[in-house]
């Protein structure tokens, strides 16, 4: 049994039986390479070091998996060693949970010796978070960015354009921030109300800020612009791009709405050209995703020209022309240094190899799972890691049970790149909802990304976990309860979450709104 409560679970955790101080005057000695690393400890630690006083030592050490490390103490002294920076800085999380268990006496914390080697099972650990239903800011983005770190995980999935709204600032397409970013209705659904949302999008300094503020952390931010489908934010901008001439507002209904782009216009790849040249310098990680989720073809089935574009190239039937789409879009991301991500419904065999799949619905499996001897994989199935269903709906058991050997996937674990959680915000409309969505259903799927399976156990992740939420409690963060049971399938300010039920998640709404603006 560790002696510490570490979430997710090391792959070795060794108890020694001496002890050793550790306080403001400690060193933090470090490796060139890992001098970040070290800053990330100091100002944990606020040190004020001596010189003479015993020290953490963050060392180099080649033959390391690039994301492990080994985190021991001996002589008096920590050490550190990793082979890559993003394993040091696992490492120092790895210590930092020690010290917050550590018992203080005057500002020195009595640390019990320990020796741990860890290495996570999936390189890709994730969390999507939507943005386009509801818009949260920069405070919001980065608290979360925070709480990931301490979990490992190292992709935010970043949704930034739906039906709903585009939350980016677009210079080549300012109608995308006047017209896109705003709708008539800040609730969704059967949810409407007569309040204006809106205009909401990030500006690029904002989204440098985000995304340096997430690399500090060892988290890559992968940007979502959905298309051909959920797109009525750019139709309503710029109609010409529409498959149809009915008129399209920025939606404020829920469900899957039947705008497509017109993929048969080359004025569609002139413009996504320009704006992948807008959006890609923003992101340093390689990955961009296209959604492509979720397209209804009737537009297409309905318009003649389309219908004679398919007849003169070609193209048996409408999934064939979303797949060429899906092609040309890749072959231009490519081009401009990126690889093209997309949701599992929409790859057949015949999608470019280099595109990503996310698998999310079950029944996509019969499709995907033959093609994983070519493409790579990150599973984020809705009944294991969507986190915007209700705790009833999803407990964090179910989450926990995720089993890659059940599932088939082990037989493929080349080609499985990882897991990702998704939180959509359809009924997400507050830091507070989103909180009591996430926590602590994140330290699940952190463990699950990090831990192979026969090293988990719920009944062990259960006892470490009470230390997890004293954390959560001691962040303030709105964490759920079983006593704040919400009812029904989803998550949102509508449902009683909070202490006070519907009338403190509306004060939590109100308080947003105003912080926004």
């Amino acid at each position: 049994m560790l002696k510490y409560s570490i979430i997710p679970k090391p792959v070795r955790y060794d108890a020694k039986e001496t002890e050793i101080e550790i306080s403001t005057k400690t060193n933090v000695l470090c490796s060139e390479e890992f001098v970040e690393v070290g800053k990330f400890l100091t100002s944990y630690l606020k040190t004020n070091p001596d010189g003479q006083s015993n020290s953490i030592r963050i060392k180099k050490v080649n033959g390391i998996a690039k994301e492990g490390y080994a985190l021991y103490t001996e002589n008096g002294d920590v050490y550190i060693k990793a082979s890559t920076e993003a394993g040091a800085f696992y490492g120092a999380v790895t210590l930092k949970w020690i010290l917050l268990q550590s018992p203080k006496k005057n500002g020195v914390a009595r640390v019990s010796g320990f020796f741990i080697e860890d290495k996570p099972q999936y390189d890709h650990r994730g969390l999507l978070l939507d943005e386009s239903r509801h818009f949260f800011g920069i405070d919001t983005v980065k608290k979360l960015l925070d709480n990931m770190s301490m979990l490992k995980l190292n992709v935010f999935h970043w949704h930034l354009a739906d039906d709903h709204g585009y939350r980016l600032e677009s210079k080549a397409f300012p109608l995308l921030n006047e017209i896109g970013s705003v709708r008539k209705s800040n609730g969704l659904g059967k949810y409407q109300d007569n309040e204006t949302y809106g205009p909401f999008y990030y500006t690029f300094e904002q989204v440098e800020e985000i995304v340096s503020y997430a690399s500090s952390l060892h988290i890559s931010v992968v940007p979502e612009i959905d298309m051909p489908g959920h797109c009525s934010e750019f139709l309503a901008s710029y109609p010409h791009l529409s498959s149809s001439d009915e008129k399209v507002e920025v939606a404020v209904i829920n469900g899957v709405i039947p705008n497509l782009l017109n993929v048969t216009d080359e004025g569609l790849y002139d413009f996504l050209g320009t704006l992948f040249d807008e959006i890609c310098p923003l992101f340093p990680d390689a990955r961009f995703h296209i959604g492509s989720d979720e397209a209804v073809y009737t537009q297409w089935e309905k318009n003649e020209k389309i219908q004679q574009f398919m007849k003169d190239n070609s193209i048996g039937n409408e999934k064939q022309l979303q797949i060429y789409f899906i092609n040309r879009v890749a072959k231009m991301l490519s081009e401009r240094g990126k690889r093209a991500v997309a949701w599992s419904d929409c790859l057949e065999e015949n999608v470019d190899e280099s595109v990503i799949c996310q698998l999310w619905r079950s029944q996509d499996k019969a499709h995907i799972l033959p093609q994983a001897e070519k493409r790579d994989i990150v599973v984020s199935l809705t009944n294991h890691f969507y986190l915007d269903y209700s705790h009833k709906a999803l407990p964090i058991n179910s989450v926990y049970s995720f089993n890659e050997k059940a599932l088939k996937l082990n037989k493929l674990n080349k080609k499985i790149n990882g897991i990702e959680a998704a939180l959509w915000s359809e009924f997400i409309t507050n830091e507070s909802s989103l909180e009591c969505g996430v926590f602590p259903r994140l330290s699940a799927v952190a463990e699950v990304g990090w831990t192979a399976l026969d090293n988990r156990n719920i009944y062990d992740f259960k006892r470490r976990e009470k230390f997890y939420l004293l954390m959560l409690k001691g962040r303030n963060i709105n964490y759920y309860r079983p006593k704040n049971r919400p009812f029904g399938w989803w998550l949102g300010n509508i449902y009683s979450m909070g202490e006070n039920g519907l009338d403190y998640q509306k004060n939590e709404k109100k308080k947003e709104r105003e912080r926004i603006n």
